[in-house]
């Protein structure tokens, strides 16, 4: 019945699907961006380069972590006359470790592009918290072999020989059973 309508009104038809397409368009205003980051896991309190193409023109950008504490801004970037940014981005240390979305927000509040990450705990906050260990020193890493302790009982190591020497017969045996059936 409402088809039938419409084709007898082919001007209210015309108008109808010129609205449509104009509210198509109305909410397709930015154009969605691509985040990239060398790496998407990092400390609290680092530092990393980060790149943005294919946004609107000449925006302006606010960069923000969410996570389930919520909304932390980092910075704001202007966009170039090609789509694109580049921008050193910081992470304060007091972020909590954990999952995030790394978003890129427009002006008037539209989401253009998001990126998952994850903030681990800052490396100097690590060993800071921890108790009793104030005054241990770590080791500089050094070419010198590690001395690991090792199981060298016979008994151990007798056994695990006899149990590789009974797998490679059970298998040999496997191996040459006829099969049966047929012949």
């Amino acid at each position: 019945m409402f088809v039938s309508s419409m084709a007898r009104r082919p001007a209210l038809a015309a108008g109808l699907l010129i609205g449509l397409s104009a509210i198509g368009q109305a909410t397709s205003i930015h154009e969605q961006g691509v985040l990239k980051l060398a790496r998407r896991e990092f400390p609290s309190g680092d530092s990393l380069p980060l790149a943005g193409e294919k946004f609107s023109r000449n925006s302006r950008l606010t960069l923000s972590l969410v996570g389930v504490g919520g909304r932390i801004v980092l910075s704001e970037v202007q966009v170039d006359a090609a789509g694109a940014f580049r921008a050193a981005l910081l992470v304060p240390a007091t972020v909590a470790p954990g999952a995030y979305r790394l978003v890129a927000v427009a002006d008037d509040g539209d989401e253009v592009a998001s990126l998952e990450v994850t903030v681990s705990a800052a490396a100097a906050a690590e060993h800071a918290s921890m108790s009793g260990h104030e005054g241990m020193e770590m080791d500089e890493p050094s070419s010198e072999p590690l001395a690991l302790e090792r199981a060298r009982s016979p008994l151990v190591t007798w056994s695990v020989v006899a149990g590789i020497g009974l797998a490679v017969v059970a298998g040999a045996v496997l191996l040459r059973r006829p099969a049966s059936g047929g012949r």
